[in-house]
Protein backbone atom coordinates (compact mmCIF):
# COMPACT_ATOMS: atom_id res chain seq x y z
CA UNK A 1 0.00 0.00 0.00
CA UNK A 2 1.18 2.81 -0.43
CA UNK A 3 -1.04 5.16 1.27
CA UNK A 4 1.00 7.71 3.31
CA UNK A 5 2.23 8.90 -0.69
CA UNK A 6 -1.25 9.38 -1.63
CA UNK A 7 -2.47 10.78 1.45
CA UNK A 8 0.83 13.50 0.95
CA UNK A 9 -0.30 13.98 -2.62
CA UNK A 10 -3.85 14.30 -2.02
CA UNK A 11 -2.80 17.44 0.42
CA UNK A 12 -0.37 18.97 -2.29
CA UNK A 13 -2.91 18.60 -4.50
CA UNK A 14 -5.85 19.71 -2.39
CA UNK A 15 -8.34 16.40 -3.47
CA UNK A 16 -11.01 16.31 -0.98
CA UNK A 17 -11.11 14.73 2.81
CA UNK A 18 -13.64 11.92 1.20
CA UNK A 19 -9.78 10.66 -0.87
CA UNK A 20 -8.66 10.58 2.30
CA UNK A 21 -11.22 9.09 4.05
CA UNK A 22 -11.26 6.03 1.31
CA UNK A 23 -7.52 5.72 2.08
CA UNK A 24 -7.70 5.38 5.67
CA UNK A 25 -10.92 3.01 5.10
CA UNK A 26 -9.05 0.45 3.05
CA UNK A 27 -6.53 0.03 5.20
CA UNK A 28 -8.76 -0.35 7.91
CA UNK A 29 -10.70 -2.89 5.43
CA UNK A 30 -7.84 -5.23 4.81
CA UNK A 31 -6.42 -5.16 8.27
CA UNK A 32 -10.32 -6.35 9.49
CA UNK A 33 -10.30 -9.41 6.30
CA UNK A 34 -6.68 -10.20 7.89
CA UNK A 35 -8.02 -10.89 11.33
CA UNK A 36 -11.49 -12.44 9.59
CA UNK A 37 -9.41 -14.95 7.67
CA UNK A 38 -7.19 -15.73 11.04
CA UNK A 39 -9.99 -15.54 12.86
CA UNK A 40 -8.35 -12.83 15.62
CA UNK A 41 -11.33 -11.95 17.71
CA UNK A 42 -9.11 -8.97 18.85
CA UNK A 43 -8.40 -7.71 15.19
CA UNK A 44 -12.01 -7.87 14.43
CA UNK A 45 -13.45 -5.95 17.06
CA UNK A 46 -10.39 -3.54 17.00
CA UNK A 47 -11.65 -2.75 13.41
CA UNK A 48 -14.77 -3.01 13.33
CA UNK A 49 -15.12 -0.68 15.83
CA UNK A 50 -12.78 1.75 14.00
CA UNK A 51 -15.50 1.13 11.38
CA UNK A 52 -17.95 2.76 13.62
CA UNK A 53 -20.32 -0.54 14.37
CA UNK A 54 -19.64 -0.07 18.01
CA UNK A 55 -19.05 -1.97 21.03
CA UNK A 56 -23.06 -3.58 20.84
CA UNK A 57 -22.93 -4.14 16.72
CA UNK A 58 -19.38 -5.42 15.70
CA UNK A 59 -20.37 -9.11 16.12
CA UNK A 60 -23.39 -8.30 14.07
CA UNK A 61 -21.58 -6.72 11.38
CA UNK A 62 -18.98 -9.40 11.02
CA UNK A 63 -21.72 -12.18 10.78
CA UNK A 64 -23.68 -9.79 8.35
CA UNK A 65 -20.62 -9.40 5.83
CA UNK A 66 -19.58 -13.48 6.21
CA UNK A 67 -22.75 -14.83 6.20
CA UNK A 68 -21.55 -16.82 9.70
CA UNK A 69 -22.90 -16.71 13.22
CA UNK A 70 -20.32 -15.30 15.16
CA UNK A 71 -19.13 -18.35 16.91
CA UNK A 72 -18.41 -19.74 13.34
CA UNK A 73 -16.35 -16.58 12.46
CA UNK A 74 -14.21 -16.73 15.31
CA UNK A 75 -13.62 -20.64 15.49
CA UNK A 76 -9.79 -21.24 14.13
CA UNK A 77 -10.79 -23.82 11.88
CA UNK A 78 -9.32 -23.33 8.49
CA UNK A 79 -13.38 -23.63 6.74
CA UNK A 80 -14.94 -21.53 9.52
CA UNK A 81 -15.83 -19.05 6.72
CA UNK A 82 -17.17 -21.18 3.80
CA UNK A 83 -20.73 -21.43 3.08
CA UNK A 84 -21.65 -25.13 3.69
CA UNK A 85 -25.74 -24.77 3.89
CA UNK A 86 -27.98 -22.11 3.73
CA UNK A 87 -29.21 -22.56 7.58
CA UNK A 88 -26.46 -19.88 8.58
CA UNK A 89 -28.03 -17.59 6.46
CA UNK A 90 -31.26 -17.54 8.60
CA UNK A 91 -30.21 -15.92 11.21
CA UNK A 92 -30.85 -12.72 9.51
CA UNK A 93 -34.46 -12.44 9.59
CA UNK A 94 -37.13 -10.00 10.10
CA UNK A 95 -35.89 -9.35 13.50
CA UNK A 96 -32.86 -7.72 13.19
CA UNK A 97 -34.13 -4.77 10.73
CA UNK A 98 -33.34 -2.51 13.09
CA UNK A 99 -29.84 -3.64 13.92
CA UNK A 100 -29.20 -3.64 10.27
CA UNK A 101 -30.58 0.16 9.77
CA UNK A 102 -28.45 0.62 12.59
CA UNK A 103 -25.15 -0.76 11.49
CA UNK A 104 -26.08 0.88 8.34
CA UNK A 105 -26.46 4.50 9.48
CA UNK A 106 -23.32 4.23 11.46
CA UNK A 107 -20.77 2.90 9.29
CA UNK A 108 -19.17 5.00 6.61
CA UNK A 109 -20.12 4.93 2.88
CA UNK A 110 -17.23 3.71 1.49
CA UNK A 111 -16.96 0.67 3.45
CA UNK A 112 -20.62 -0.08 2.44
CA UNK A 113 -19.41 0.21 -0.84
CA UNK A 114 -16.39 -2.80 -0.04
CA UNK A 115 -19.37 -4.71 1.59
CA UNK A 116 -21.23 -4.27 -1.67
CA UNK A 117 -18.15 -4.66 -3.98
CA UNK A 118 -17.36 -8.55 -1.23
CA UNK A 119 -21.16 -9.44 -1.67
CA UNK A 120 -20.51 -9.21 -5.89
CA UNK A 121 -17.15 -10.91 -5.83
CA UNK A 122 -18.39 -13.69 -3.28
CA UNK A 123 -21.67 -14.22 -5.92
CA UNK A 124 -19.37 -13.70 -9.19
CA UNK A 125 -16.69 -16.89 -7.74
CA UNK A 126 -20.23 -19.18 -6.49
CA UNK A 127 -21.66 -18.47 -9.79
CA UNK A 128 -18.28 -20.17 -11.80
CA UNK A 129 -17.51 -22.59 -9.34
CA UNK A 130 -21.10 -23.57 -8.62
CA UNK A 131 -20.05 -24.01 -5.16
CA UNK A 132 -18.51 -21.63 -1.94
CA UNK A 133 -14.63 -21.78 -2.08
CA UNK A 134 -12.41 -21.87 0.50
CA UNK A 135 -10.01 -20.70 -2.06
CA UNK A 136 -11.48 -17.20 -2.26
CA UNK A 137 -11.19 -16.76 1.67
CA UNK A 138 -7.30 -17.61 1.46
CA UNK A 139 -7.00 -15.20 -1.35
CA UNK A 140 -8.31 -12.55 0.17
CA UNK A 141 -6.47 -13.17 3.62
CA UNK A 142 -3.16 -13.44 1.52
CA UNK A 143 -3.67 -10.32 -0.37
CA UNK A 144 -4.98 -8.33 3.02
CA UNK A 145 -2.06 -9.76 4.70
CA UNK A 146 0.68 -8.45 1.90
CA UNK A 147 -1.17 -5.30 2.01
CA UNK A 148 -0.81 -4.40 6.09
CA UNK A 149 2.91 -5.64 5.83
CA UNK A 150 3.22 -3.01 3.14
CA UNK A 151 2.17 -0.60 4.72
CA UNK A 152 3.74 -1.55 8.00
CA UNK A 153 7.01 -1.43 6.29
CA UNK A 154 6.58 1.89 5.01
CA UNK A 155 6.09 3.03 8.65
CA UNK A 156 8.97 1.04 10.11
CA UNK A 157 11.89 3.72 10.68
CA UNK A 158 14.20 1.41 13.23
CA UNK A 159 16.24 -1.74 12.46
CA UNK A 160 14.09 -3.41 15.38
CA UNK A 161 10.76 -2.29 13.72
CA UNK A 162 11.64 -3.22 10.43
CA UNK A 163 12.84 -6.91 11.60
CA UNK A 164 9.52 -7.36 13.91
CA UNK A 165 7.60 -6.82 10.64
CA UNK A 166 10.12 -9.10 8.39
CA UNK A 167 8.90 -11.65 11.29
CA UNK A 168 5.57 -10.78 11.28
CA UNK A 169 5.86 -11.48 7.57
CA UNK A 170 7.40 -15.02 7.73
CA UNK A 171 4.75 -15.78 10.39
CA UNK A 172 1.77 -15.20 8.17
CA UNK A 173 3.55 -16.46 5.48
CA UNK A 174 3.68 -19.67 7.40
CA UNK A 175 0.48 -19.73 8.88
CA UNK A 176 -0.78 -19.20 4.83
CA UNK A 177 1.03 -22.36 3.91
CA UNK A 178 -0.58 -23.82 6.90
CA UNK A 179 -4.08 -23.33 6.02
CA UNK A 180 -3.44 -24.05 2.09
CA UNK A 181 -2.04 -27.43 3.36
CA UNK A 182 -5.49 -27.78 5.64
CA UNK A 183 -7.75 -26.81 2.90
CA UNK A 184 -6.02 -29.71 0.54
CA UNK A 185 -6.33 -32.30 3.24
CA UNK A 186 -9.95 -31.15 3.68
CA UNK A 187 -10.39 -30.87 -0.42
CA UNK A 188 -8.90 -34.62 -0.59
CA UNK A 189 -11.01 -35.91 2.43
CA UNK A 190 -14.39 -34.68 0.20
CA UNK A 191 -13.45 -36.03 -2.34
CA UNK A 192 -13.09 -40.03 -0.99
CA UNK A 193 -16.45 -39.39 0.42
CA UNK A 194 -17.95 -39.07 -2.85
Amino acid sequence: MRNKKHLDESRKTGQTSGTIMAIYSYEKYVTFLQALVLADVKGIKENCMKFGAGEDLYTFFTSILTMKPWERVIDPAVDHLAINDHSDLQIYGPEYFSQVTELLRRLPRVILLMMKTNDCLRSVNNALLQRPSLESFLIIGRVSSEAVIEEKQLHAKTLFSRITVWFEEISLEARFILMRMALWALQFKKSLSL
